[in-house]
């Protein structure tokens, strides 16, 4: 069994509005990933339990706090997936001088307006081939 972080890019999006017209006054959305340390067989399978993660709503939330406010919590995607070790290395690795790597995000791994990456299935970490 392997060991793999996947990173998916979550928004959480508040929104003001006019109880009594219903129109939206302000919104403001801010950005951020959220990183699930998981286990799976095969790369395949990794990319699978994550899609399934994202298609059944399982990272979206709302809130209301009080008359004309909501918060929207909800994933935009994956942007990246490693293989990270297998459950047999990590208690040793964790034990060693600088611990587990257990992935990273690049600060350049946004687009032109700041937003983290969503990458296909093929630009995924565990799906690169050297070439």
């Amino acid at each position: 069994m392997k060991l793999f972080v996947a990173q998916i890019v979550m928004v959480t999006e508040n929104l003001w509005f006019l109880s009594s017209a219903g129109a939206t006054v302000r919104t403001e959305k801010n950005y951020g990933i959220t990183c699930q340390l998981f286990a799976a067989d095969a790369e395949n399978q990794a990319y699978e339990t994550v899609a399934e993660w994202l298609g059944s709503d399982s990272f979206s939330d709302s809130n209301h706090d009080g008359p004309g406010d909501l918060t929207k919590i909800y994933a935009l995607g994956i942007n990246q997936i490693e293989e990270v070790g297998t459950f047999s290395s990590l208690a040793a690795t964790a034990k060693e001088r600088y611990g587990a790597d257990v992935a990273e995000f690049w600060l350049s791994d946004v687009d032109e307006q700041g937003i983290p990456l969503i990458r296909t299935r093929e630009q995924l970490e565990i799906f690169r081939t050297i070439t």
